[in-house]
């Protein structure tokens, strides 16, 4: 944080308190310093300090209800009953299943809503679990950062906004009207036990908190907020808050876990499930009775030291200028200069390396564009995390215009990657294309942000070479363009 550009920033008290939380709580820079500017001035004016920043950083050393206080304003609280319904609909008819195969038809089912907000998710999962026939086999817990929020959990009364999903129609059963707001009735209410938590905090798993030996975790769109760093110890800890044969559910947006901590990770065209296998047992979700996903068994770095190979005899001899290199290396150089033919053969023949399969895809598109959307396919479900290939998929299915296969493979490259600018810009083009002029402006805008947050120089990720200075240049082209479009159709 300390190195924003000070323009950004009226003041650099707030720089300050922004590097306080990032400290404390893992948070990341903010992408929009306006809005931060305003969240920590609210911040500042409750906690009886307007623009004193000193003081107010002291404070924030100090005590956490003030540090907790400026956390909600730095994130966003959106909830409403049944968010996401596809989430809910894996759990009835993968997870609760497989639990019950597992554990057998009696064991009580532990639920626990990471970032619950004022209390939506934890009770559409308590509704979830009463419609399966859980009511006496269920333990439901909801912890978040924000007391206040936490407050209006436990009163639970809602409004017709908490009420807006397509889904939602499924609490009205257990809700009471009282003038134009709803009050939960005791039946769910008193199922759910809520609970303070900062989740970069190294103070959980916790049996005395009962966060521990959990059948089910929902921790959506929560890490996104969060540095790599914070979001690497949280994934550990999360996977250790998971009983065997349990089931962690992310929201779209949130980083890839997978890397972290040994879980098995399914890759669904909504999202990403990760599985804590039973040791001993063949994995039951390898055989999903009612969604299409791929299924990567645990890929987990090793943290220890790797080993030192030991020095050879001699020092090979150096390979001859005119020698072309053998595997990878020698694909590329066939790829940069344009023998196509001969990059597909040697990238195709590293077929467990997603690199290689990136480059024989790319060779292929040269010849036989078809073949090459076959070929990426099939990539992508040999490396179902592998950006590149869903991103280069999205590519070629547009080029032969099929655009809501394109569509479907830009959004997988973006489960993947959200800051991936040039699959949001691609979504915008795909968006336009079809008539979604509003969707095409959100595509375009994310893109616009993720471009300008980064020197005019920098290379951008997957923009074969293009810089973030030019690539916004193309981008706020396409804004005009769509403005005029707009105008048009008025």
């Amino acid at each position: 944080m300390s190195g924003e550009a000070p323009q950004h920033w009226r003041h650099p008290g707030y720089v300050a308190v922004l590097d306080l939380v990032a400290a404390r709580a893992g948070l990341l820079p903010p992408s929009c310093p306006p809005a931060a500017m305003e969240g920590i001035d609210r911040a500042m004016a409750r906690a009886g300090l307007p623009q004193d920043f000193a003081a107010y950083l002291t404070r924030l050393e100090t005590d956490t209800a003030i540090l907790d206080d400026l956390l909600v304003e730095l994130t966003i609280g959106e909830t409403y009953f049944f968010r996401n319904p596809e989430h809910f609909h894996f759990v009835r008819r993968e997870v609760l299943p497989d639990l019950q195969r597992l554990r057998g038809p009696r064991h009580p089912v532990r639920v626990w809503s990471a970032g619950c907000a004022s209390g939506e998710e934890p009770y559409s999962l308590a509704v979830l679990l009463l419609e399966e026939g859980y009511k006496d086999r269920m333990e439901v817990r909801g912890t978040d950062v924000s007391r206040a929020a936490l407050a209006r959990a436990r009163v639970a009364s809602y409004g017709e906004w908490s009420l807006r999903g397509t889904e939602a129609g499924r609490m009205r059963p257990f809700l009471h009207a009282e003038g134009k707001r709803y009050t939960l009735a005791p039946e769910v209410r008193d199922r759910v036990h809520f609970g303070y938590l900062n989740l970069a905090e190294d103070t959980w798993p916790s049996q005395s908190r009962g966060l521990w030996h959990m059948d089910i975790i929902f921790c959506r769109n929560v890490l996104i907020y969060l540095n790599r760093l914070t979001v690497e110890a949280v994934a550990q800890r999360l996977h250790a808050t998971l009983a065997e044969g349990g089931f962690l559910i992310a929201g779209p947006s949130d980083p890839p876990l997978s890397g972290f901590a040994p879980f098995e990770t399914i890759v669904t065209d909504w999202g990403v499930v990760y599985h804590r296998p039973a040791p001993g047992h063949t994995p039951r979700v390898h055989a999903l009775r009612h969604f299409p996903a791929r299924v990567i068994p645990p890929l987990v770095q090793s943290h220890s030291p790797p080993p030192v190979a030991p020095l050879p005899a001699a020092p090979p001899p150096p390979p001859r200028p005119s020698a072309v290199p053998d595997g990878l290396e020698g694909a590329k150089q066939a790829l940069a200069r344009g023998d196509w033919r001969e990059a597909a053969q040697r990238a195709g023949a590293l077929a467990e390396d997603p690199v290689a399969a990136a480059v024989a895809v790319r060779a292929l598109a040269n010849l036989d564009p078809r073949a090459a959307v076959r070929a990426c396919a099939e990539a992508a479900a040999r490396h179902p995390l592998a950006v590149e290939l869903r991103y280069l998929e999205a590519m070629l299915l547009l080029g032969l215009g099929r655009l809501p296969e394109s569509e479907h493979a830009v959004r997988q490259a973006l489960y993947l990657e959200p800051s991936l600018a040039v699959a949001h810009l691609m979504l915008g083009h795909l968006r336009r294309r079809q008539g979604d002029l509003p969707g095409a402006r959100r595509s375009f805008r994310m893109a616009e942000s993720l471009c300008a947050a980064l020197p005019p120089e920098t290379p951008v990720l997957l923009a074969d070479g293009e810089r973030a200075g030019r690539l916004l240049e193309v981008v706020r082209n396409e804004l005009t363009r769509l403005t005029a479009l707009e105008e048009k159709h008025e």
